[in-house]
């Protein structure tokens, strides 16, 4: 059958009706304000201060620019280089959250609070090792008349909540779109922030969490992201695929993905996992505070159960030597957590070599099903059901 066209009457007249029409304007800011800028405060709910200019640390990307990098920020207004613009959200009436540019406005601020000094430089070499303040007057004259340019996506823009985080997200993908690209958990971190979101970003500074993925402990500000691989083994140190995961807030996402999970139906397909966690988390963010509380403990409970039990491989195909998966993650979380395995956690801790052994086994006699290619809501369930057999086996075992 044939699907009806819309016709360009129909069409025409949705775009005069401001379907989907982003309201912005733009605005330019001195560079020697930009620093008393991001510190003003102003009343907020509850009369507490807040910041006008909301630069949430944990808004966007998690991995910093280096010294050398901001330095050549900084170069390029000295040389009067067009910089791009960065994007502000009006989150109520004069009050903004930075979409797009915190990197800049934070290298901005920090040289004309003489936090670093100029690093690496090309052209400008000998001013090397300088700070703002101990810049040459000209020099120093010459930046302070710089201007950086915003685009405010207006409050107007949206009539509810709802359609504001739907905006701010595809703003926010079109404005990433050009450079690396975002992990869904950047975005989601962007778009859907709120007590769940918070909590996620809480509990996945765990540090047992943590080493099981290989995560650093305590993130450099200034790691640098590399594409090398590193050697496929289990160790109690950070690794570089874990220090990406980290860069890319796939730590966040893991925490989401454990209290995601036990909603999963039918139709469950983990190639659409993204989708499924994005309206779980908008969601989630109006979740009671006492039921987060219970989250946040259910979580802390089995990530130390299995930390005691497994170490540093719970999460990888025990009898292999492969870095951990979601794969496996997502069943041995759910399982851990199950009503059928939390009152025997003190005996599986104290014959831990048994559970050891069943995951083994089951692994061994399952290696298609933990493969990473079977995505389907059977082959979940399917998954489920052996984590849970095995489970069970040494519950048995250790009541002898």
């Amino acid at each position: 059958m044939t699907e009806k066209k819309v016709s360009d009457e129909e069409l025409n007249s949705r775009y005069a009706k401001g379907e989907i029409r982003i309201v912005t304007e733009q605005a330019r800011y001195p560079l020697a304000g930009i620093l008393k800028m991001l510190e003003e405060k102003i009343d907020g709910e509850g009369g507490e201060k807040e910041f006008r200019y909301k630069l949430d640390p944990e808004y966007q990307r998690r991995h910093r620019w280096s010294v050398e990098r901001k330095s050549r920020l900084i170069e390029s207004f000295l040389m009067n280089v067009p910089v791009p613009p960065v994007f502000l959200y009006e989150r109520e009436l004069a009050r903004f959250e930075v979409m797009d540019g915190r990197q800049r406005l934070t290298a901005l601020s920090e040289f004309y609070a003489d936090k670093f000094e100029l690093t690496g430089l090309q052209y400008w070499s000998d001013l090397d090792g300088r700070t703002y303040s101990t810049l040459p007057s000209k020099v120093k004259d010459g930046i302070d008349r710089r201007y950086i340019s915003s685009i405010i996506l207006l409050k107007e823009t949206a009539t509810t909540e709802e359609q504001a985080a739907m905006l701010k997200k595809m703003v926010f993908e079109r404005l990433n779109s050009g450079g690396v690209k975002l992990g869904s958990q950047e975005t989601r971190n962007a778009v859907y922030g709120g007590p769940l979101n918070s909590l996620c970003l809480a509990l996945s500074e765990n540090e047992s969490f943590r080493r099981m993925w290989g995560i650093p402990l305590d993130p450099s500000p200034e790691e640098k992201e590399t594409d090398e691989e590193e050697a496929d083994e289990a160790v109690d140190e950070p690794t570089k695929a874990g220090t990406r995961m980290f860069e890319k807030m796939e730590d966040v996402e893991l925490v989401l993905r454990f209290f995601a999970y036990r909603q999963i139906t039918s139709k469950f397909n983990l190639n659409k996992i993204s989708e499924f966690l994005d309206r779980f988390i908008m969601g989630g963010n109006s979740f009671a505070p006492t039921l987060l509380a219970k989250y946040k403990a259910m979580f802390e409970a089995t990530v130390a159960f299995l930390w005691e039990v497994l170490g540093t491989e719970a999460f990888t195909v025990r009898g292999s030597s492969k870095r951990p998966t979601k794969i496996v993650y997502d069943p041995l979380m759910f399982v851990a957590n199950s009503a059928d395995v939390v009152p025997h956690r003190a005996k599986l801790v104290a014959k831990k070599a048994v559970l050891r052994d069943e995951l083994e086994a089951m692994y061994k006699t399952n290696h298609e099903l933990f493969s990473g290619r079977r995505t389907n809501f059977k082959d979940t369930q399917d998954r489920n059901r052996c984590v849970s057999e095995a489970f069970a086996a040494a519950i048995t075992k250790t009541k002898k």
